[in-house]
């Protein structure tokens, strides 16, 4: 069976989603994880590798003496509850739970630029568990936090009998990121030493093209997967569009949201909102207090929605006439995909990739950055223009069949590793400078530390 070792953000809703995928491919999957916080709840089938065991002897002193009382009672003790993913360590050597805060917080940096790792969660580590597992495949999700540690490993392992390596960028990884020098350098160094590429903008692979890569793109998709389109086409003809009375509002304010900006051009088209409820999720910290001033001075029905499930934000979206989303930079916003599902209008930047989606003014609206007044201008059409968001419903309907089937993108995601893995020869052992990982001694973990 091929072994494939995922470095991945092992807390992030896309990497659930990938990975679930391959569920039943009959492939023995690894996760090295890239801090110390837990695992998402919905990650299945997937052998996750911490550095240490962890120990937590006053839980299990006091689980043994609720046990012992439950025996004299005549009662048997509650069974361990299941644990969805079996946990591997590199390392022999136990670590207290109270100390991997601390040692979570102690960080390096992972090359060129200012990015930085947990030691713990660092090159060495990771190094030591790619000599010790020995994957045919290593797949690193995202570029910043696994792509330059997977390049750090290589670098202390060497390139001669390194496995074969995946890299998929999300988001801003090349967008924004190239325009910064230290990871610049960084980010073309990695996709000249990976080899095979992927993403889900084109426009991405000619920009990995033109930093370096050599390596075959594998088939531009979602990296979130895609959807269940009989489930979908349930929820989302419960309300047609032009009737519906709910705005969604991407609330990202950071280096590249722009939710700010999005919440002026709500302001400009206040004369229009009565009767609509604006709902405002994932909002960053910074915005809070405008929204309560929309929401005092000019009387907008405005609301935050914090973190909530999946399926809760896909039945939102399927009551909600138009969705906008403003940032500087992005690759396929998840949303935008999720509106044009729900048959929400999509109103996106067009920083992000949009235009490989959406017509122009037909099945949605390209806007940029930095302009509420054109953005408010966009949304003015759409509240005002009843056949606007229900045509564009049907139309953008067809492209969800037809691009976003999860059942097509599955295949096409097994796709990717079947035609990497095929043929390949089994792993030879590494030669490197990654620390031993004979658990007897603790020497390598001593020396992760130093």
């Amino acid at each position: 069976m091929k072994k494939i070792l995922f470095v991945a953000m092992q807390m992030s809703t896309h990497t659930v989603r990938w990975i679930n995928q391959l569920s039943d491919a009959g492939y023995d999957i690894h996760l090295f994880p890239v801090n110390h916080l837990p695992a998402h709840p919905d990650l299945r089938g997937v052998t996750i590798h911490q550095p240490f065991p962890i120990a937590r002897p006053r839980h299990a002193l006091k689980q043994w003496a609720k046990n012992v009382v439950l025996r004299l009672m005549g009662r048997h003790p509650a069974t361990p509850p299941v644990v969805p993913c079996p946990v591997g360590h590199v390392y022999g050597v136990p670590v207290l739970t109270r100390w991997m805060p601390y040692l979570n917080a102690r960080r390096m940096r992972l090359g060129e630029s200012d990015q930085t790792a947990p030691v713990i969660y660092g090159p060495r580590v990771l190094g030591a568990l790619i000599r010790k597992l020995r994957p045919d495949l290593i797949h690193s999700l995202e570029f910043q936090h696994c792509g330059y540690l997977v390049l750090a490993a290589r670098d202390l392992l060497g390139a001669d009998g390194f496995p074969k390596w995946l890299a998929t960028n999300w988001g801003s990884d090349i967008y924004y990121y190239r325009q910064l020098e230290g990871h610049r350098q960084q980010i073309s160094r990695l996709l000249r030493s990976v080899d095979y590429y992927s993403c889900e903008c084109e426009r991405d692979v000619g920009m990995a093209r033109e930093l370096g890569l050599t390596a075959p793109v594998m088939p531009v998709m979602p990296n979130t997967g895609g959807f269940n389109v009989e489930v979908a086409a349930r929820v989302r003809f419960t309300h047609q569009p032009s009737k519906r009375k709910l705005i969604m509002v991407k609330g990202y304010q950071h280096f590249a949201g722009r939710a700010m900006v999005a919440l002026e051009a709500i302001e400009r088209c206040a004369d229009l909102l009565k009767g609509y409820q604006v709902i405002v999720y994932t909002a960053s910290p910074e915005i809070h207090g405008r929204v309560d001033e929309l929401r005092e001075w000019l009387k907008i029905d405005i609301r935050l929605l914090h973190h909530v499930p999946h399926d809760y934000m896909l039945r939102m979206f399927s009551r909600a006439r138009i969705y906008l989303g403003v940032s500087a930079s992005d690759a396929i916003s998840t949303s935008l995909l999720e509106a044009m599902a729900m048959g929400a209008f999509p109103i996106q930047t067009n920083t992000s990739c949009c235009n490989e989606w959406i017509q122009q003014g037909v099945t949605g609206m390209e806007i940029p950055q930095d302009n509420p007044h054109v953005i408010a201008d966009c949304l003015r059409q759409a509240l005002q223009n009843d056949a606007l968001v229900d045509d564009a419903a049907t139309l953008n309907w067809t492209t969800v069949v037809q691009r976003l089937d999860e059942r097509i993108l599955r295949e096409k995601a097994k796709a990717y590793y079947a035609t990497i893995l095929q043929g390949l020869p089994a792993q030879p052992a590494l030669e490197g400078q990654a620390g031993t990982t004979d658990d007897s001694t603790g020497i390598a973990a001593l020396s992760v530390m130093s």
